[in-house]
């Protein structure tokens, strides 16, 4: 579950950055998003090695 949310924020934040405010602010998001998207990775890798 953590993962789905994390990375559904992580595409928000990247449209928000890519489309809204673009520029430093929008490059930003988009750093953001991408460390955002990193976690959301690691989180389904932990949660498949559990089961």
């Amino acid at each position: 579950m953590p993962g789905v949310l994390t990375t559904v924020a992580a595409v928000i934040l990247f449209y928000i950055g890519f489309v809204n405010s673009r520029g430093f602010e929008g490059a930003a998001y988009g750093i953001l998003a991408f460390f955002l998207m990193i976690f959301a990775i690691a989180s389904f890798v932990m949660a498949k090695a559990r089961k």
